[in-house]
């Protein structure tokens, strides 16, 4: 095995549900830990899958030619500067494969998304996690850690695990202070469900910025985990060279239909979106007044501090595992003492703030 090898750990996922369900006891489990939405994909997607279903002796369109068209339209770029992958995942892999050299250098949050460690860690490079403040990215300490080798700075907008928001005026000014050799990548994968009142949509910044790139994904709000594909707005050269590294066919047929298909709906996303706010806001206020204090969030998830329950802070969420209702322990995304918690249906979030009430030895009002 390789050195770089030998450094990674497997990513582990969540137990499947049908194991849960009987190790357990279960009738029912909520999944509240992947930062999934709660709803399957809008009828009218699942609808054109079912078309699509016959077709799959053929090969997928190689460069997702109708998708590109529809999403070039949609954010006013030229379409040669999207690039599709298996998940916005697979593209900062290949952010890395393009950019990043034994010894060359990367910045990132600590805690963030998992995938930025690895990257570098594949690479062999070096990098800077640099800590969050008050749960929030330090963008002045992270500018402070770019040098002379830094290939590549990741800012994950709203942050995962915390759910927090810079804004833009504080990320364009952080943009702004990158020196232009350095790629600077916003990862936006939760960037549908913000709903701050100074959201700005960051495509149009790559006009000013030829360092700059923007990633998004359909796994969240459209629903499409399970068929993972992402995309990714980047300066020309550096499309073209991540056009050269990703494998042939690399987004199935019908990932594609199924994202071309969802982009058609927008008021079933604003739909999601208004329901995620509502419910962000009533189980924030409900957990505080259990005792329970959270992080303000602009996500689909929320940060939750388990100290000081009946049942001790790293037992919560195997406890709550143990009632039907999984999320992930912070203990695993750097944030012990936390938990993080995926805003599902109404009815799904009752079930976890009862059990909540019953862990804060409060009765919840059902």
């Amino acid at each position: 095995m390789t050195k770089a090898l030998e450094a990674l750990t497997a990513y582990k996922a969540g137990p499947p549900l049908e194991s849960l369900r009987e190790r357990y006891g279960l009738n029912r489990v909520v999944m509240l830990a992947a930062n999934e939405c709660p709803e399957g994909p809008f009828p009218e997607v699942i609808e054109a899958l079912t078309t699509a279903l016959p077709s799959l002796n053929r090969y997928p369109s190689g460069g997702c030619t109708e998708l590109r068209s529809a999403l070039a339209e949609r954010h006013g770029v030229p379409g040669e500067r999207l690039v599709f992958g298996n998940g916005s995942c697979e593209l900062l892999i290949l952010l890395g494969e393009a950019l990043l050299e034994p010894g060359e250098h990367m910045v990132f949050a600590d805690p963030s998304f998992v995938v930025y460690r690895t990257v570098a860690l594949k690479r062999e490079a070096s990098f800077d996690a640099v800590p969050l403040r008050d749960h929030v990215h330090d963008l002045d300490a992270m500018s402070a850690a770019i040098g002379p080798e830094t290939r590549l700075v990741i800012v994950c907008e709203p942050n995962n695990p915390t759910g927090t928001y810079v804004g833009p005026q504080a990320l364009r000014r952080f943009v702004e202070s990158v020196p232009r050799e350095t790629l600077v990548v916003l990862d936006e994968a939760y960037t549908e469900y913000v709903t701050h009142p100074a959201h700005e949509d960051t495509i149009p910044w790559l006009d000013d910025y030829d360092n700059l790139a923007v990633l998004r994904t359909f796994s969240k709000i459209y629903g499409l985990a399970g068929l993972r594909i992402g995309y990714g707005v980047f300066p020309p050269r550096l499309a073209e060279a991540l056009d050269k590294l990703r494998q042939p066919y690399n987004v199935t047929t019908l990932a594609e239909v199924a994202a071309l298909e969802a982009l058609r709906h927008p008021t079933r996303l604003e739909e999601r979106r208004a329901h995620v706010r509502r419910e962000r806001v009533r189980m924030s206020q409900e957990l505080e007044r259990l005792g329970v204090s959270t992080v303000p969030s602009e996500a689909n998830f929320m940060l939750a501090n388990v100290e000081g329950l009946r049942v001790p802070a790293g037992e919560v969420p195997r406890a709550l595992c143990e009632r039907g209702v999984v999320v992930r322990s912070g203990s695993g995304i750097g944030c012990p003492g936390w938990m993080r918690v995926t805003v599902g249906t109404v009815e799904e979030n009752d079930v976890f703030l009862g059990i909540m009430g019953d862990m804060a030895g409060k009765e919840w009002p059902r």
